[in-house]
């Protein structure tokens, strides 16, 4: 077996090939999010739009929930997600949905106004939250040159053997409105992953978390 793997990498090194450093978590590289009113508690209200829930997205929301968690247990935050999102989700669906049943758009009016009443509600039992974070998906075809691929502020890596490559690949992005009563229209984008989703890896996405929650929460390591 060790003599059939010193046989594979000689020939690789004979036709100019060579193997990346395979690495599947992002990097942030993109300078910090500021927002008008800054992070000065650990609970953590976000929510998702209705457009995570299809397809390939719904499992991308999984795996960086995972992640959530996890990163919400290092770092000492409250994650208020589970009690949020039913308030949204159901506010929608008593309106009426969150798709025009004709065109298949986005209510964008109905969507504003859950996201009100969602900020309004977690502020009569959490006086202290500033910010309610609003994450969209979204899809995005990215290249990708010698295995590294950079988009919306984050660099991800792919195994690759060619030598000077060159490809184009779909990746997800995730889309922020951080929401406050000051202001409503904060958006950025930040990429998440050219990869599948890995619903078993709980700290992929540790960098991008720290990078989109920081302006929101205060991350204490401490043990309370």
């Amino acid at each position: 077996m060790i003599k059939h793997m010193v046989v594979i990498i000689v020939l690789l090194n004979l036709v100019g090939c060579k193997l990346f450093q395979y690495n599947s978590d992002p990097k942030v590289i993109a300078n910090g999010i500021t927002i008008a009113k800054p992070a000065t508690h650990s609970n953590l209200a976000y929510i998702w739009l209705p457009t995570a829930n299809t397809g390939n997205k719904a499992l991308y929301r999984e795996a960086f929930d995972n992640n959530v968690i996890n990163f919400s247990k290092k770092y000492n935050l409250t994650n208020l997600n589970p009690k949020v999102q039913p308030m949204f989700d159901n506010f929608i669906i008593e309106q009426g949905g969150a798709f025009n049943t004709k065109t298949g758009k986005l209510e964008s009016e109905r969507v504003q106004a859950a996201i009100q009443f969602t900020f309004n509600s977690i502020k009569q039992t959490y006086p202290n939250i500033d910010n309610l974070l609003v994450i969209h998906p979204k899809e995005n075809s990215i290249k990708i040159v010698d295995g590294t691929a950079t988009w919306n502020g984050v660099e991800q890596h792919v195994l690759t053997r060619s030598r000077d490559s060159v490809e184009f690949r779909p990746a997800i992005s995730i889309a922020l409105q951080y929401y406050n009563d000051v202001e409503k229209n904060n958006f950025h984008e930040v990429g998440l992953d050219l990869h599948a989703p890995d619903l078993t890896d709980n700290d992929k996405y540790e960098q991008i978390l720290k990078h989109i929650l920081t302006p929101i929460v205060l991350l204490n390591t401490k043990v309370k």
